[in-house]
């Protein structure tokens, strides 16, 4: 008797611990599929361009004057991460500052058509941070 009260405990110990890593690793995964953001790699210009120019319908005059203000952004954007020494709020409204800056520098390279796209998909972005932030 006391060892089917072990066989038991054991089996539902052990099939407790297999079940719960085994949806760990399928969370894990389906948030690594859904969302390739939360990962900290940053896209390459080129493939911030490439992604902009599937939606704005960039000229390739475009692209080459976009890639260089989106390297730059992304430059200013790691080194404000990478600053250990400021404080949140400070850092928030630096972001937005670079974002801003880099944004009025893009929208002077787009048609008007093309603006108003652009600031559809800033709107997105900014929904998207805020979901992140929550």
């Amino acid at each position: 008797m006391r060892s089917k009260v072990f066989l038991v405990a054991y089996l539902l110990v052990f099939g407790g611990s297999c079940c719960s890593f085994a949806v760990a690793q399928q969370e894990q995964s389906v948030q690594s599929e859904s969302s390739p953001q939360t990962t900290g790699k940053w896209p390459t210009p080129e493939e911030a361009v490439a992604r902009m120019s599937s939606k704005l319908n960039l000229s390739d005059d475009q692209k080459n004057k976009i890639t260089p203000i989106i390297a730059n952004r992304q430059a200013q954007m790691k080194a404000l991460m990478a600053d250990t020494s400021g404080r949140r709020m400070q850092k928030a409204r630096k972001a937005k500052s670079i974002m801003s800056d880099s944004d009025k520098k893009i929208e002077a390279v787009l048609t008007s058509d093309q603006k108003n796209t652009y600031e559809q998909l800033k709107e997105d972005r900014r929904e998207q941070m805020r979901s992140r932030m929550q």
